[in-house]
């Protein structure tokens, strides 16, 4: 306002032939005077960053923020995180996927053992399942999403046998008092039938080995049923037309049924979110990078970028999901694996990179906090 003023007073001892053209210079000037004094404002005070966020230097409010940088407000969700139970080792038979599966399919990690070196392990191993969960837990993981999606009696069953094991050593851990972790079960059998029924055919192999079974309230529940994803491409399509025509459903009936594919679908359990992470409102999928080595186009990793672009999606997401899904805790065949180990793959990454910003992340989503973006 005092500008304005200053700039109506310069009007008088103007001739009244110029009056007009002075009157227009005058409000010009003050307009640019006005726009110079905003603008430098705002620099001293805002720094805008790339994602559309306004966030405060600290130099004007004191929030300490930088640019890049998000303010986290505390919320809730579960967190879910894929897992292989499909481990095979016995360094005496190097090629046979049901005695030796790291070497079978050349899989270029060695993830951290429970004595504290690195190595290879049996899906089967209670000492080293017993060790997962720990990590788990302390991690802040809800639950674990157990891939059996290369159908569950492949090759002689042995990743049921696995499955059911971890089922077994989850139960007897939150049995024990520990901080409890759930499970659910991934199949995918549709992938080679291209049948809806398939799903059915498979749900009742599930409802039969773990929900008629023992295993405490484990199982983790999704609009009061037990949780069961459904993963190939199509497959939500293929269901609905095995619905139209009548197709049987007495135990997906059991179930909640969620889906999975590749093609980033928003609101999809997983697989592989190569297009990044998309909001939602009940479920967003979070992953490190991908390379399943089978032609498809890799996500690279770049050093942690892409896993940390995928949980800046979470935290700047409008509505924040109910359920995060990671993928993958230790699927190192198709370079998702989170948990510590080691490879050759990425050059100087850490071993414990990505599992430290796992933890660090969720504790950020729950608790609140500064997430650096940059």
């Amino acid at each position: 306002m005092n500008v304005i003023k200053t700039c109506r007073k310069s009007e008088r001892g103007v001739d009244r032939s110029g009056r007009t053209a002075a009157r227009i210079l005058s409000l010009v000037l003050c307009g640019v005077m006005c726009l110079a004094l905003l603008l430098t404002a705002a620099a001293c005070g805002k720094a805008v960053t790339d994602d559309g966020n306004v966030n405060e230097t600290g130099d004007q409010k004191g929030d300490g923020l930088k640019v890049g940088q998000i303010k986290v407000e505390p919320a809730e969700a579960d967190i879910g995180i894929w897992y292989s139970v499909w481990y095979t080792y016995n360094d005496d038979y190097r090629n046979n996927i049901k005695s030796n599966i790291w070497l079978n399919w050349d899989i270029q990690y060695e993830p951290l053992l429970p004595d504290g070196s690195f190595g290879y392990y049996d899906s089967l191993d209670e000492e080293v399942i017993y060790f997962h969960l720990k990590e788990l837990s302390e991690a802040g993981v809800d639950f674990i999403i157990m891939d059996q999606t290369n159908i569950i009696d492949t090759e002689g069953g042995f990743i049921n046998d696995r499955a059911l094991k971890m089922a077994q050593c989850i139960k007897k851990w939150n049995d024990e008092g520990n901080r409890p972790i759930k499970y659910c079960s991934a199949i995918g059998k549709i992938q080679w039938d291209h049948n809806g029924k398939a799903i059915e055919d498979e749900a009742v192999t599930l409802y039969n080995r773990y929900l008629k079974k023992d295993f405490g309230d484990a199982y983790y529940m999704l609009d009061g049923k037990p949780l069961l994803i459904i993963y190939g491409d199509g497959g939500e399509q293929l269901w609905a037309d095995y619905l139209a025509e009548g197709g049987r459903t007495k135990y997906t009936d059991q179930f909640t049924l969620r889906w999975a594919d590749n093609q980033s679908t928003p609101g999809y359990y997983g697989w592989a979110y190569d297009k990044g992470t998309k909001q939602d409102g009940e479920v967003m999928v979070v992953m490190p990078g991908w390379d399943n080595r089978k032609g498809h186009t890799p996500v690279p990793r770049d050093n942690g970028r892409w896993y940390k672009d995928s949980w800046k999606q979470v935290f700047t997401a409008k509505t924040k999901p109910k359920i995060i899904v990671i993928n993958s805790f230790n699927e190192y065949a198709e370079n998702t694996g989170v948990f510590t180990a080691k490879t050759d793959l990425y050059g100087d990454d850490p071993a414990d990179m990505y599992w430290n910003m796992t933890k660090e992340y969720i504790k950020i989503f729950r608790e609140g906090g500064i997430f650096d973006g940059n």
